[in-house]
């Protein structure tokens, strides 16, 4: 079973590999490595939050389908 980490947890590496890199004292291949690190966590990321958007835009009906949401039909 993949031991896998939460959203925020990721955005507190990301974070940290940033000031890392912004601190310039990482050597060119270590910076490289981060940087690698980083892109991965970024679209990571990205698409755990597309696939929570796409939950949210949706919502459920009265018979208990999921429809997507539709901000007229409110009004």
């Amino acid at each position: 079973m993949e031991n896998k980490k939460k959203f925020e947890d990721k955005l507190q590496e990301l974070e940290e590999i940033i000031t890392t890199l912004e601190n310039g004292d990482v050597p060119l291949d270590e910076s490289i490595k981060k940087y690698t690190e980083a892109m991965k966590l970024v679209k990571e990321c990205d698409d755990e939050l597309k696939t929570i958007e796409e939950k949210v835009n949706k919502i459920v009906s009265e018979n208990g389908e999921l429809k997507d949401f539709d901000v007229d039909e409110v009004k």
